[in-house]
């Protein structure tokens, strides 16, 4: 018969369960002994582990290692990938009441899956992207009109603004694009009153109630006849509650045909006009003073063109993603401008700019490049895409996305 083992032999419980743990993982011997090793146990401490009374006994104690809650399994995947050091993980765990035997198993567990190491793979690449989109960033600024001042030019012929601009990814404001529109003397919250007075229309309803009321645009859909909701513009004062935007237009295209006639190319020749196009291609906008469209960034290359009113726009450059909290979709969680460096410190790299869009003006905004919108005054603006460039890039933004 053996010698009973003296409990100053013994590993203490959670240890003995480790190393059942691993023996029954497959992990090889020489691991575990190099681990208990760098835990400063002795040579007869871990004997005693390995010996196979050790590893019935652990093995008979069914393995009372906690595993870890998902939450914490996805924090530790996610720092490994990012590359914080196991000792600064195993700290934050430790803070949280999880035992160093706990730690170090799910520690090594991760950072052995074939998952992790997939995961490893593209964080690099995705780190060399970012690298790239720095440098850009960095190059970009090089021209002082990149993120300090936006031009205000009049309108080019389309081929000078596809060289500089379009082509360049780089936000402009275009004067005289609309002189020739009808709708620039006629356009007012009255005349719409006036002229589709009875037109059902859907609007943003209650947004005020929601933070995050743009993500859940959906949710936030209501129908009114056209007079009321000039009503509530004329009479309500500065609100952000109510607003027909970009989203609702589909749902209004039928309702606002009859004053798109009012409207047409912009400039000469930079809108493709097919037959009906200027309907569908077209995104309409009206609303109080006080509306804002929170911080995000488009798929497409967009022109905002404004009507009526005044509009302020808060441009951040595209290459400056990294370090935006893109968190969902074209989103950022960022409460812009309203937020607290302590909490999102990358945005201490962020450069945005301003600038203020009149009656007759328009703001070509370059895909990707990030934006929020205050309404300074009554509005109506509208915005389009369809160029006489190329600018299908939603399609395989989608495609991308799966």
């Amino acid at each position: 018969m053996k010698a009973e083992l003296n409990t100053s032999e013994r590993l203490p419980q959670e240890w003995n369960d480790w190393v059942a743990t691993n023996i029954i993982r497959g992990v090889q011997a020489e691991t575990i002994v190099q681990t208990l090793k760098d835990n400063h146990f002795s040579d007869a401490q871990i004997k005693a582990a390995l010996s196979d009374d050790s590893k019935v006994a652990a093995n008979d104690s069914k393995q009372s290692i906690r595993r870890l809650p998902n939450n914490w399994k996805g924090w530790v995947a996610t720092n490994l990938l990012e590359g914080t050091s196991k000792n600064s993980i195993a700290k934050v765990l430790a803070k949280q009441g999880f035992s160093p035997a706990e730690i170090l198993l799910e520690i090594e567990t991760a950072s052995k899956s074939p998952y992790l190491q997939a995961g490893v793979k593209a964080t690099k690449l995705l780190k060399k992207r970012e690298w790239l989109l720095n440098t850009c960033d960095d190059l970009a600024k090089l021209d002082p009109g990149y993120n300090q001042q936006i031009e205000v030019i009049d309108t080019p012929p389309f081929e000078v603004f596809i060289k500089d601009y379009y082509s360049k990814h780089k936000p402009v404001v275009l004067k005289k694009g609309i002189d020739h529109w009808p709708a620039l003397k006629k356009w007012s919250p009255h005349y719409f009153a006036d002229t589709l007075g009875d037109a059902e229309i859907q609007v943003q309803f209650n947004r005020e109630t929601d933070a995050l009321f743009e993500r859940h645009s959906d949710k936030y859909r209501k129908s009114m006849l056209m007079s009321e909701f000039v009503n509530m513009i004329e009479n309500d004062g500065e609100s952000n509650n109510y607003y027909m935007t970009a989203n609702n237009t589909q749902q209004n295209v039928e309702a606002i045909r009859p004053v798109l006639d009012d409207i047409g190319d912009f400039g000469e020749g930079y809108r493709q006009l097919l037959d009906n196009d200027a309907a569908f291609s077209t995104y309409f906008w009206m609303g109080p003073k006080g509306t804002f469209t929170p911080l995000h960034h488009d798929l497409t290359n967009n022109m905002l063109v404004q009507v009526c009113g005044t509009k302020k726009v808060t441009l951040i450059p595209a290459w400056q993603v990294p370090w935006l909290y893109n968190d969902l979709h074209v989103y950022s969680e960022i409460d812009f401008p309203n937020f607290d460096l302590k909490d999102h410190p990358l945005m201490q790299h962020v450069t945005p700019v301003e600038v203020t869009i009149k009656a007759g003006e328009a703001l070509f905004i370059p895909i990707g490049w990030w934006h929020c919108v205050n309404g300074l005054e009554k509005s109506i603006s509208i915005s389009f895409t369809n160029f006489n460039a190329p600018n299908n890039y939603s399609a395989s933004f989608m495609e991308a996305q799966g």
